[in-house]
């Protein structure tokens, strides 16, 4: 009996599906039962593995699991920011006393700050660092490993990562510390982060970096986590000499990286800030969308990054990781930045036409306008693309194949021909102005999609991503997202099963941009409000990002500026002009940014060094839901954003 139970569960435990983010075998063995009684949270591997021959771990299923990068589901954050605080005052006081008792001990050239895609943290059972996972997660993959006696033994067979160390005031009774164990297997660019006197250090290895903090807390989990990525600054000295460090001794790691900050550290008070939470929860309560992400970045930082209710109604809570349909919010983030990359490059010039990038449009109505009309929306063209005919069952099928290869929902696939037939439309009628005019319209970016892939050689999915989201770190902008992320990762928009199939998780919803194969020049981007906000900070920070200018700051004031010919910027939406009352609550007039269609939006204001984004799924499940227009929460956010600057010296 107790071989058939072992068997058993053994067999069951070997069926469960991988975890995306699972990094190791003792959690998911333990983990797999005491999941079934608190709370799950992200895997750590715990090597209490029965001894077995090194050698072979790589090629048993113990192995395998042991030797798992981390994939981007790592970034499935549990915790908004700031952390839940009673005392705003205190929490404050508490961040900025322990950052400045906090010293770098060791030479960090070339091992600090860590810029891997992957980290691995090793701590003692019983002291899980939450907030300081939570916060590296979010800069990169983590790999937990909660220190067991074979953890050196399991490293010499994982993947070379690097290394970060937590000790919790580590106590010398006779015996080395726990964490010197790792001094033969852990990767050399490993980190040791010391709560306690740091007259407790001692014997750490010469080629081993070393950090001390005086009180492990929420505050110092959370500066420390983005001071190894380079996003929060330490400078402190050491005052006292100890068994292992002299006087003085003490180095500088550069935060010049974007990061998080107090809202009351950039001015703002918090309590006016979660005056938001009111609007976005009073539309959820009254079925205007299912769920929200909101992101407040002020001075460069995230000051404020919350989600809210839920993918669809009363299912599966949103988490600040989860990919948004981002509608026209493409035009900004995706062909904007793409055509302002090949401007730049002087590829592409403004007064040129249609006809002189693409000139099988040259007797062609399209082929007239000038790459400035097309992005300020001065053409007149009908609002959307042709493609009335192509919208048929006819042109889908139930499996992918060579001739059906493009995913249109769950178990439907759209005809190879039908994007080439989307093009091959725009020969025909089209409906038109008799002069160019102000007329937003899918159909202007479409071309200019057109002409970046023309020009540029690559598809517009791949231009941007080669040139802005991959070297910027911003990994959850991407199109066709189901072909990286977990569907549960992918916030769901329509339930359309005419056509599509049924609910719409990670295949656009954009009927135009559906049929060009999921990548449209006006349509088709996915993304979470992080990364968009890291995105159009790049705007305000005039073409550069982390030190890197990936715009010249000419080319940026030129695209963000008053448009010649309406209100609109050049390149982007201007929310002045959207919003009436706008001045009257500090909007600068060079804010730009975009709507999208299934209740999306992003502003950035260089003036007052701030971007905040709000992603909705509106849409679902039924499109024709006006109730988010009528309750104008996006005017309501935006209006509270404003009133919260600058209230923090004035309240405290």
């Amino acid at each position: 009996m107790k071989t058939f139970l072992f068997t058993l569960l053994t067999a069951l435990f070997l069926l469960q599906p991988a975890r995306a983010n699972a990094a190791g075998w003792v959690d998911e063995v333990i983990g797999w039962f005491s999941e079934l009684f608190a709370e799950p949270s992200r895997a750590a591997v715990v090597a209490t593995a029965p001894t077995v021959n090194i050698d072979s771990l790589r090629s048993t299923p113990l192995g395998i699991l042991l030797n798992r990068i981390p994939s981007s589901d790592t970034l499935a954050v549990r915790y908004n920011w700031p952390f839940a605080s009673a005392d705003a005052r205190g929490e404050v006081a508490r961040y900025e006393r322990l950052l400045r008792q906090t010293i770098l001990l060791t030479d960090p050239t070339n091992k600090l700050p860590l810029s891997a895609d992957a980290v691995r943290v090793i701590y003692q059972p019983g002291h899980r660092p939450g907030y300081f996972l939570d916060l590296l997660a979010r800069f990169t993959d983590v790999q937990e490993v909660v220190f067991s006696d074979l953890v050196a033994d399991v490293l010499k067979v994982s993947p070379a990562l690097p290394t970060v160390i937590l000790v919790d005031d580590a106590q010398f009774t006779g015996t080395l510390p726990w964490y010197l164990e790792l001094g033969g297997a852990a990767d050399q660019q490993t980190t040791v982060v010391h709560f306690g006197p740091v007259d407790r250090l001692a014997g750490v290895p010469g080629d081993w970096s070393v950090i001390n903090c005086p009180l492990r807390s929420k505050e110092s989990e959370a500066f420390l986590a983005q001071a190894l990525v380079g996003a929060e600054l330490i400078d402190a000295r050491l005052s006292t000499t100890t068994p292992a460090f002299a006087a003085g001794a003490g180095f500088r790691l550069t935060g010049d990286r974007t990061g998080f900050r107090l809202p009351e550290q950039l001015g703002v008070d918090r309590e006016e800030l979660e005056k938001i939470d009111y609007q976005i929860n009073r539309g959820i309560r009254y079925r205007a969308m299912p769920g929200a992400q909101l992101l407040v970045m002020k001075g460069g930082q995230v000051v404020y990054e919350k989600a809210y209710g839920h993918q669809v109604y009363r299912k599966q809570a949103v988490n600040n990781a989860d990919l948004y349909d981002l509608a026209s919010v493409t035009k900004a983030a995706s062909t904007s930045l793409a055509v302002m990359k090949l401007y730049d490059r002087g590829e592409l010039a403004l007064k040129k036409r249609v006809r002189d990038y693409l000139p099988e449009f040259k007797r062609n109505l399209v082929g007239r306008y000038r790459i400035d009309q097309l992005l300020s929306h001065h053409t007149g063209l009908q609002p959307n693309l042709p493609i009335g005919p192509l919208i048929s069952r006819q042109f889908t099928a139930d499996e992918s194949s060579p001739e059906y290869p493009y995913p249109l929902g769950p178990g439907k696939w759209l005809g190879r021909e039908i994007p080439g037939a989307v093009k091959n439309a725009l020969t025909g009628q089209l409906e038109y102005t008799k002069k160019p005019m102000h007329q937003y319209s899918d159909l202007n970016y479409y071309l200019l999609q057109l002409i970046v892939e023309r020009v540029s050689g690559e598809s517009l999915d791949e231009f941007v991503r080669a040139n802005f989201y991959a070297p910027m770190g911003l990994r959850r902008l991407t199109y066709k997202p189901n072909a990286t992320f977990p569907a549960h990762r992918i916030v769901p928009t329509i339930d359309e099963p005419w056509m599509r199939g049924g609910l719409l998780r990670g295949d656009v919803h954009d009927e135009g941009a559906a049929l060009l194969g999921g990548v449209g020049g006006h349509a088709g981007l996915f993304g979470n409000a992080h990364d968009l906000g890291q995105l159009f900070q790049l705007l305000n920070n005039r073409g550069s990002y982390h030190g890197k200018e990936y715009l010249r700051p000419e080319t940026v004031a030129l695209f963000t500026g008053h448009g010649p010919y309406n209100y609109r910027a050049l390149a982007f939406d201007r929310l002045a002009g959207r919003w009436g009352g706008a001045h009257e609550y500090g909007v600068s007039t060079n804010t730009i940014g975009h709507l999208g269609y299934t209740g999306t939006s992003v502003w950035a204001d260089p003036d007052n060094d701030l971007v905040y984004v709000l992603l909705t799924n509106r849409v679902n499940p039924d499109p024709t839901n006006a109730k988010f227009r009528e309750m104008a929460i996006r005017s309501h956010v935006s209006r509270v954003v404003y009133r919260a600057l600058d209230t923090w010296e004035v309240n405290s």
